[in-house]
């Protein structure tokens, strides 16, 4: 029966192996058993993390009777949509087209080759208002399978006709040019934000999700000066002050939850990823050293805000990578390279129930006795919120930033509330590693080593890249496998464009940190791969080099996503790392027709952010941040004559910046004075010799 999920890589799979369901994994051999037997095939499509994936499984897939209904007519596929997100995504399109909304858990009914006819998210186990039940689903769907089954083919037809039609557009949307010049689209992109920006952060209503991309993208701006640049500083401090201070940030064990679910980041989804702490940990360490550049050209107030602000995102990026540091390493056994875990559940045990927060929210009674023990904590310091869907539990958060004499109060309320979070069981964590997201890890501890001045931060990040090079590069085939489980990778499971593409940023992220490695070379062989992702006859980038044909006979020939989600789009990204390697050979003057080559590449792969910028930057605000370093008047700078203090400022204003720097002993000026170079390409701007006077030079127009 549903020993088949045992040995899997992915924990979700594994969850579901002592349930009398005859679950298969996704691949060829369910859907020749459906065939064979001549049934639908139902596919539940969910991940380790996801609460709702939970109940469902205990509410009905726990059920004898509703195993039996599953066994007797249809396949049963469990699909991990972290493991297969393409998939995923081929059944989400799905999902949205017939329901009109998506989600997870994902629950699918498809003909035997694969394409859908029926769908929905989770069903309850009893009828809940207009909702039905998941074996009154499974009955309809099983008596119109013996009488309707025309009905249902014309159904899934029509369905992969629509979901071709929707593929082919969004590769069509890289055709998009821009009636303006790249330097007023990406100010069109700005005034949106600014515009955009809710008085309690963020763009949009509840829920919450951090706008991870377009804050990197809008930071570029705060330091342009003058009234557009105070704007875009606001724009950016307002969503980003709201992160740290609320309930999306754990703020006693580090590390962002996925999402918040009311209006005011007080109460989160509680679940985290590390593709979201990854690009998290990013955001706050080029905020820390952006606000302090930004506070050096204020004052008073403004001042005061960038510098508290500035001090926050240093120590939420440190407790990031601390949290990362704990809790999400993972390795073989017998010790070696670890790399990082998929996720923490949001499920932890409480009163011998699961429950959503368990392990985060506090009682009343828990809180007041650490409360009690402080004397002057500011009544206006601190923020609970009770979680709605578990009365009686409230969340702990800011309501403001610490003043000067008030952090050791609130470290202590930290403290003596950690020890109660102790005593409790911890959520449960997928230790499947994915390749890509460990690609933006590594890439996000790089940033935050260089620019927090955390030497451990960069060790960390050379860790997880041996250890995820080791287990997912094959160099025979010179393929990545998607996923591993314990050291070993699941070879057959090639990874997407977004696990080359993020993982080549990773490595020569790693190799300008650390240099003399084998890092460039490593990335050089992840975009060559990458390569083959796009059509060579329309350019539109592909999130797989071919499809299997269940999922390419409902959707246009693997066309990537254009648009940012909670990962940046697979082509931005691809574009990112070939724009990167061509500056790297650029400041290393070591420019070849093939750099220059995938520098064209990589603003063919974006220019559509342009045409877009005016009316959904967030949704392409990684493309707009490649442009931005295409476009930038500079792209690398050399040094020479700096004083310590002013080199390591130099360097981390750099790095939050995407510009590459290089020393050279013998650049300086008169009298050993300062001497600081921006260059573009092959062209370089007269030198510099402050660092204030090379600030103005990044925004020159």
């Amino acid at each position: 029966m549903a020993q088949r999920l045992s040995g899997s890589s992915s924990q979700y799979l594994r969850q579901h192996a002592h349930q009398l369901v005859d679950w298969f994994p996704y691949g060829d051999q369910a859907f020749e058993q459906a065939r064979l037997r001549d049934v639908p095939v139902m596919l539940s499509i969910g991940y380790s993390a996801c609460h709702w994936c939970h109940v469902m499984s205990h509410e009905s897939f726990d059920d004898p009777a509703i195993a039996q209904l599953l066994n007797e007519h249809f396949v049963a596929i469990k699909v991990d949509r972290e493991e297969h997100p393409l998939v995923d995504d081929t059944y989400m399109m799905a999902t949205q087209a017939l329901t009109g909304a998506g989600g997870w858990p994902m629950t699918i009914f498809a003909l035997p080759d694969g394409r859908a006819f029926h769908a929905g998210t989770y069903y309850p186990a009893v009828p809940r208002g207009k909702t039905p039940s998941f074996t009154q689903v499974l009955n309809a769907v099983n008596e119109a399978w013996e009488t309707k089954r025309d009905g249902l083919a014309e159904q899934a037809d029509m369905l992969a006709g629509h979901l071709a039609e929707l593929g082919a557009r969004q590769g069509a949307l890289l055709s998009l040019h821009s009636a303006l010049p790249a330097q007023q689209s990406q100010e069109a992109a700005v005034t949106h934000w600014i515009s955009a920006t809710r008085p309690e952060g963020g763009t949009t209503p509840a829920p919450k999700f951090p706008p991870t991309w377009a804050l990197k993208t809008l930071w570029r701006s705060a330091l342009a000066g003058g009234s557009r640049g105070d704007e875009a500083f606001n724009a950016a401090a307002t969503t980003l002050e709201a992160i740290l201070r609320g309930g999306l940030q754990d703020h006693l064990g580090g590390g962002f939850a996925r999402y918040c679910v009311d209006e005011h980041w007080s109460v989160p989804h509680f679940e985290k990823m590390l593709y979201d702490n990854a690009g998290l940990l990013s955001l706050c360490a080029r905020s820390a050293v952006l606000a302090g550049e930004y506070a050096r050209g204020a004052a008073g107030a403004q001042q005061q805000r960038a510098e508290a602000l500035a001090a926050a995102a240093r120590a939420a990026a440190l407790d990031t990578a601390g949290f990362l540091r704990r809790e999400m390493r993972v390795g073989a056994d017998g010790g070696g390279p670890q790399a990082l875990a998929s996720s923490l559940d949001a499920d932890s045990p409480r009163e011998g129930k699961n429950i959503e927060g368990a392990y985060y929210t506090f009682s009343r009674a828990e809180l007041n006795a650490a409360l009690d023990g402080l004397d002057a904590l500011p009544p206006n310091l601190v923020r609970l919120a009770e979680v709605a869907e578990d009365p009686g539990r409230y969340c702990l958060s800011l309501a403001r930033f610490p003043h000067a004499g008030e952090e050791p109060l609130w470290n202590q309320l930290k403290q003596e509330l950690g020890l109660v979070r102790a005593t409790r069981q911890r959520p449960g964590r997928d230790a499947k590693v994915i390749a890509g997201w460990n690609g933006l890890a590594i890439e996000a501890l790089c940033e935050a080593g260089t620019l927090l001045d955390a030497p451990e931060l960069l060790e960390m990040a050379e860790e997880a890249a041996t250890a995820v090079w080791q287990a997912h590069w094959d160099p025979e085939t010179r393929r990545l496998a998607r996923v591993s489980f314990d050291g070993k990778a699941e070879h057959s499971n090639e990874g997407t464009l977004q696990d080359y593409a993020a993982l080549a940023l990773g490595l020569l992220a790693l190799d300008s940190a650390r240099g003399n490695g084998p890092w460039a070379a490593r990335a050089d062989a992840l975009l060559g791969r990458a390569g083959d992702f796009v059509d060579p006859g329309t350019g539109v980038p592909r999130d797989a080099v071919q499809l299997d044909a269940r999922l390419s006979a409902q959707r246009a020939a693997g066309a990537a996503t254009v648009l940012d989600d909670a990962i940046p789009a697979a082509g931005a990204l691809y574009a990112m790392a070939l724009a990167r390697r061509a500056v790297t050979a650029m400041a290393d003057g070591a420019w070849t027709d093939a750099q220059a080559a995938g520098l064209e590449r990589a603003g063919e792969l974006t220019v559509h952010a342009l045409a877009l910028a005016t009316e959904v930057p967030t949704q392409v605000a990684t493309a707009l941040e490649v442009q931005a370093v295409l476009n930038a008047p500079v792209q690398y700078v050399t040094v020479g004559g700096a004083q310590p203090d002013q080199l390591a400022r130099l360097r981390r204003l750099g790095r939050s910046m995407r510009l590459e720097l290089r020393e050279e002993k013998d650049a300086a000026g008169p009298a050993g004075t300062l001497r600081i170079q921006g260059c573009r390409k092959e062209l370089c701007q007269a030198p510099v010799d402050s660092l204030e006077r090379f600030v103005q030079t990044l925004h020159h127009r």
